[in-house]
């Protein structure tokens, strides 16, 4: 008898400590949630008020006279855009909409800086889902600048005619963009430009005679590839382009290697 009622009590006692272990284990659990909740709610937040904060930078600098430091105001908007783009968790939650604000100011205030322009296109294209706008700074840009200066000045030639192609299908402005940059690689210091101008000339043509042609956009999504800013770019530039049939192999060297998937030839 009193065995049994020994038996009893451990079994009511397991059954209590059971309960209580799953009770600890729940309340562990709801306040692991709530904690992260709380850092969810906190990150959206602050996301949305230093958005605020740049939107207001932003118009200061648009308004304000540059007292005769126009190219100081231009790198450090730059910076700020570096700052800006480089967020990845805040952009998740407001996006990169504010990212042509940004290159306006740099171009207004120097548009012969040549490193904002690489990241101008893929940030407004790829990013910000705003082609046009990418298309029309780069316009703005090149009204101001010569084949000479800067060097890669026929750069941004080519990659406004990869915007008009892939992004806004454009073909016979592509063409154009595409036939302006070799010409004016043909007078550009830059000694990578003089091996530009054959590729160059021949992709203008394609653009007019065969603007679907796989090859012609495979070759705008390399030149996104080689000019990427960033690994999440050049990873968006990889996609397209094995979605288009070519495999992208890494060189020991550096750099991609494109090969359409049933041969070893290069595009």
């Amino acid at each position: 008898m009193v065995a049994k009622q020994r038996i009893r009590v451990w079994g009511l006692c397991s059954l209590w400590g059971v309960i209580l272990l799953g009770g600890v284990v729940t309340l562990q659990e709801w306040h692991r949630r709530s904690l992260f909740q709380a850092e969810g709610e906190a990150l959206v937040t602050q996301a949305r008020l230093q958005e605020r904060q740049y939107e207001s930078q932003l118009r200061l600098l648009q308004r304000m006279p540059d007292l005769g430091f126009r190219n100081l105001v231009a790198d450090w908007t730059f910076l700020q855009y570096l700052q800006y783009f480089g967020n990845r968790e805040h952009r998740q939650i407001t996006d990169y909409g504010l990212s042509g604000d940004f290159f306006e100011i740099i171009i207004d205030r120097d548009p012969y800086a040549y490193d904002p322009y690489i990241f101008l296109s893929s940030s407004l294209t790829l990013y910000a889902g705003q082609p046009e706008r990418a298309v029309e700074l780069q316009a703005k840009g090149l009204e101001s600048l010569t084949p000479e200066l800067p060097p890669e000045s026929y750069f941004i030639w080519r990659s406004k005619g990869v915007d008009e192609m892939l992004f806004l299908g454009d073909f016979e402005a592509a063409s154009q963009s595409h036939t302006t940059a070799a010409e004016w690689s043909a007078r550009s210091p830059d000694p990578q430009a003089q091996a530009d101008q054959d590729s160059l000339r021949q992709t203008a043509a394609f653009l007019l005679t065969e603007p679907d042609n796989p090859r012609v956009r495979v070759g705008a999504w390399q030149q996104i590839l080689a000019s990427a800013p960033d690994q999440p770019t050049q990873a968006i530039a990889i996609q397209n382009i094995e979605a288009l049939g070519y495999e992208v192999v890494p060189r020991e060297g550096g750099g991609y290697s494109i090969q359409p998937r049933s041969s070893a030839a290069e595009p």
